[in-house]
């Protein structure tokens, strides 16, 4: 039996959601593909639980973090020696619908001209699935790293309620499926980034070769992140990041034009962001989101060990 997609995990601190990730992958109704998963030096037996509920899955352990781009970038590796068509880049915190792989694939194989497809995704709240989008179409401005997406927030009655498909600029690193002879010509993740940004960096370069990107409703899966105000030291080091590597991202493409703009209105909108963190993640939180804008200035990369 040929396998032709690759799904790629990274493991960290995430034992609780693989039961549920797991089993939405046994469920599947396309059958071709392999598990492959990298375990970012995890203490909380991550490893050892994913190997209990998928033996079949191949398990590689790492003894240090990585990060979701050391990890996914490490992992690639093994992918394209397996010669699969196609990898899925998914998050550990999801579930997927039982026809996820078959409808991804579908639409892939469906239209050749298009190198990546990602799903509809919904938010997964309290161990329970949702009808409120998260992700669908999702488009950004480039030079000013403004996102948009149209459809987030939307509680759906069905899914019928979105388009079939539509053409994107990016797909959220939630869940997203390439064809593996991408890589041919240009790299998965910015290893510098270490966490979050991921996506846009990569698509700025996928774009800039003229490649396309598109996303299905048939392809459904649930986020489970945890959305709760109480998360506070997750919020802290996610903003920390977001901050940081949306200035690297600048300086690395020499959007300076962005970087002034962005500078400019997080200095108009502080006494905003100060209550909107201070109320989100503590008087932390609003240190680490200034610290990230600094670290961002001074060109500081990778994983801080601080956090």
């Amino acid at each position: 039996m040929r396998t032709e997609i690759i799904i790629q995990l990274v493991l960290y601190h995430d034992a609780h959601y693989l039961e549920g990730l797991l089993s939405s992958l046994k469920a599947q109704t396309f059958k071709y593909f392999r598990v492959f998963a990298w375990d970012n030096s995890s203490d909380d037996q991550s490893a050892q639980r994913f190997k209990e509920l998928y033996p079949d899955g191949h398990l590689i352990k790492s003894d240090k973090n990585l990060g979701f781009s050391g990890g996914h970038n490490a992992l690639l590796k093994q992918t394209l020696e397996e010669g699969a068509d196609y990898v899925l880049i998914l998050n550990t915190d999801v579930q997927i619908h039982k026809d996820f792989l078959k409808q991804l694939h579908n639409q892939m194989t469906r239209f050749r001209g298009v190198d990546a497809c990602g799903p509809l995704i919904y938010e997964g709240l309290a161990g329970k699935r949702t009808s409120k989008v998260q992700y669908f179409r999702l488009y950004m401005d480039f030079i000013k790293a403004r996102k948009s997406s149209p459809d987030s927030g939307k509680v759906l009655n069905t899914s019928k309620e979105l388009p079939v498909s539509a053409d994107v600029d990016y797909l959220a690193g939630v869940a997203l499926m390439v064809r593996t002879e991408v890589f041919n010509e240009m790299f998965l993740w910015d290893e510098d980034l270490f966490l979050y940004g991921e996506e846009r960096d990569f698509f700025y370069r996928f774009r800039k070769q003229r490649r396309l990107a598109m996303v299905t409703r048939k392809a459904i899966c649930w986020h489970f992140h945890d959305w709760s105000v109480g998360n506070s030291k997750s919020y802290q080091r996610e903003y920390y990041y977001l901050r940081r590597n949306k200035i690297l991202y600048f300086k690395k493409y020499r959007l300076k034009r962005g970087m002034v703009c962005f500078l400019l209105s997080e200095i108009f909108k502080l006494p905003v962001s100060a209550v909107w963190t201070i109320r989100k993640g503590g008087i932390r939180m609003f240190y680490l989101y200034w610290l990230g804008i600094w670290h961002g200035i001074r060109g500081i990369k990778g994983r801080n060990d601080h956090l």
